[in-house]
């Protein structure tokens, strides 16, 4: 065989070959590279399913949590900031051995339910009677942080005896509260209108009140007010008579302490909060937006005296709340009422200086008061100032119903 056609049968086979290589390339590297990506895919699909059960295994120990089983809304599970281990929180639980019993709800307060209740000890006869202030299921997370740090405020803050006092504390039980000691007459507002009924028909059960008792209770809350404002740098900001609970000796304590409380947490008083205490509970300078402070406090204690003397009447009967600005403005105060001693009506007044530096600190008026309580009449019953039902006293008071 010639040479060109040697080197032609040659190139016939080398083309072969190379084309037989390179199809089978094309068949070899699209398997390889289909069955890279199918490993690969299948790595990625894994591992989501096992984040997804993972999650959904974590988010299913979240809800068996008691400590998180409660805070389940309509938007699903949230995370808050309950610190279970908080040592302050966790100091005043309630005991295992503890149960609540018969619960009942008497309102709606800023978190949730307030209700009576009382606790029973496992074992024993023992029981005390108490109120518990819970946590609404359908709360914020926010909301949440806030009654913790409620729970720690009564537990650090609240140690007088003219202050509301918690027994306990319950996170770890559904729902959360607080348990308070309950004052048997419960508010001071509603004590005192009920009282109009004891003293028409001369109850001797219920307790008939003198003067000399407004000198006492009056005497108490100045001392709570001093208290807060002295040893904390504290306001109440709603001194009220719906804000003072009553025993039945007569011994009262301030409850509402909810501004105090952020104002303890936070340095400042929300302006959104102060503005919903009602305007004739506020002083001048609160009317007119400037920041609360223990003389604001004072001015309302003058109008928690007025309450009290007159048991239970609406202050500034006279007035629409609207008109209360410019009235205050152009001097106008509450006239002494009928059964109101001048002593008394002369601290009251002092409360009412229109210049806040005016009015005297709550150091004073306990010293004033207890000074003055042995020359009050403590034998004569005082009557009710006004004969206005429920519903007439909260328009007359500027109460939103």
């Amino acid at each position: 065989m010639d040479e060109p056609q040697q080197m032609t049968m040659n190139s016939s086979e080398d083309f072969h070959r190379n084309e037989n290589g390179w199809q089978n390339s094309v068949i070899i590297i699209p398997a390889l590279l289909s069955g890279t990506t199918l490993i690969v895919v299948s790595i990625i699909l894994w591992r989501s399913v096992r984040r997804k059960r993972d999650k959904g295994k974590k988010d299913k120990d979240k809800t068996t949590d008691p400590h998180l089983d409660w805070a389940v809304n309509a938007a699903g599970i949230y995370e808050n900031s309950l610190e279970i281990l908080d040592p302050i929180v966790e100091k005043r639980q309630l005991p295992i051995e503890w149960t609540v019993e018969h619960r009942e709800v008497v309102c709606n307060g800023h978190f949730g339910p307030i209700s009576r209740a009382v606790l029973c000890r496992s074992g024993t006869e023992e029981v005390q009677h108490v109120v518990l202030k819970e946590l609404s299921e359908h709360c914020s997370p926010g909301e949440v942080q806030d009654f913790i740090d409620l729970m720690k405020f009564h537990a650090q803050v609240c140690n007088h005896d003219s202050l509301v006092k918690m027994l306990w504390c319950q996170t770890e039980r559904r729902p959360p509260s607080l348990i308070m000691k309950a004052m048997s007459y419960g508010n001071l507002l509603a004590f005192l209108r009920n009282s109009h009924q004891g003293v028409q028909a001369t109850d001797a059960a219920f307790p008939r009140i003198t003067e000399r008792d407004i000198y006492s209770m009056s005497s108490q809350v100045a001392g709570g007010l001093e208290y807060l404002s002295g040893t904390h740098d504290l306001i109440h900001g709603y001194v009220a008579a719906c804000n003072v609970l009553v025993h039945e000796d007569l011994s009262v304590q301030l409850c509402g302490l909810g501004l105090a409380a952020i104002q303890y947490r936070t340095g400042s008083v929300p302006a959104r909060r102060a503005d919903q205490v009602p305007l004739k509970w506020q002083s001048p300078e609160r009317l007119k937006g400037a920041d609360i402070t223990e003389k604001s406090d004072v001015w309302s204690f003058g109008i928690l005296m007025y309450e009290m003397v007159t048991l239970g009447s609406p202050p500034y009967p006279d007035l629409e709340p609207s008109q209360l600005p410019s009235r205050l403005k152009k001097n106008y105060r509450m006239e002494r009422p009928p059964q109101c001693g001048a002593r008394l009506y002369e601290l009251m007044s002092s409360c009412w200086q229109w210049e806040a530096p005016l009015r005297p600190c709550f150091t004073d008026v306990v010293k004033q008061l207890q000074n003055a309580a042995d020359q009050a009449d403590g034998l004569s019953a005082l009557t009710p100032g006004d004969s206005l039902s429920w519903r007439e006293y909260l328009h007359v008071a500027g109460i939103p119903t």
